[in-house]
């Protein structure tokens, strides 16, 4: 095989591989997602993943004061404001599995069945993109004002 030929194979590995990585969301909203570890949490002290959003978040059994429901592979809302200490609730009330993962740090629900719930609260305030990791393609903000 020439280099010419193998400089092309692996051109465009690479792009089958960028494609595959980016989940269909966009350049820009990919960056906007890696660049919203909130600013307050960033001077925190390291949880013991390392990552200033986990420091800021805490998964909690406790009732929630927000409450989003999860079915038909949505979160309800998708767009969730709480206050710093706040427990925002997620709720399965579809058949599938889900859970409520933050898109940096590893803060995230437990994996919900139908009919159960399970919480997350924030230490700081910021925008925390999430997703469902069973489902990749749910997504949502968690914007958390002190």
């Amino acid at each position: 095989m020439s280099r010419r030929s193998l400089s092309a194979l692996i051109a465009g590995l690479a792009l089958v591989l960028a494609a595959c990585s980016s989940s269909g969301s966009s350049p820009a909203a990919s960056t906007a997602a890696s660049a919203a570890v909130p600013s307050t949490a960033v001077s925190a002290a390291p949880s013991s993943a390392g990552s200033p959003a986990a420091a800021a978040c805490k998964e909690t059994k406790d009732t929630g004061a927000v409450a989003v429901s999860i079915k038909d592979f949505e979160f309800n809302p998708a767009a969730i404001s709480a206050k710093v200490g706040q427990v925002i609730a997620f709720s399965n009330t579809g058949f599938e599995p889900h859970n409520a993962t933050l898109d940096v740090g590893d803060c995230a629900t437990a994996t919900l069945q139908t009919k159960n719930t399970d919480g997350l609260v924030f230490t700081a305030a910021g925008t925390y993109p999430f997703h469902c990791t069973v489902h990749t393609q749910m997504h949502g903000t968690i914007t958390v004002t002190g």
